[in-house]
């Protein structure tokens, strides 16, 4: 096990007019993540897929949704 990075669970969730997404993966260097993205209530519930996760400094980025299966 690599110790010499600190490594966190971080969620996303996403709320729209027709239902709600969630995105979870690691958080911690570089700044490009690619956690998984799940629909939990409305038109979303059964969508599935992924995410991009580009962080540009400490409060900004640009979160990118490939969704599947609605």
């Amino acid at each position: 096990m690599d110790t010499s990075q600190a490594l966190a669970n971080c969620t996303k969730v996403i709320r729209l007019q027709e239902g709600t997404i969630t995105a979870q993966g690691l958080s911690g260097p570089p700044p490009r993540k690619d956690p998984a993205a799940t629909g939990e209530t409305g038109i979303c519930r059964n969508a599935g897929g992924e995410a991009a996760l580009v962080e540009s400094g400490s409060t900004a980025g640009r979160l990118t949704l490939h969704l599947l299966g609605f």
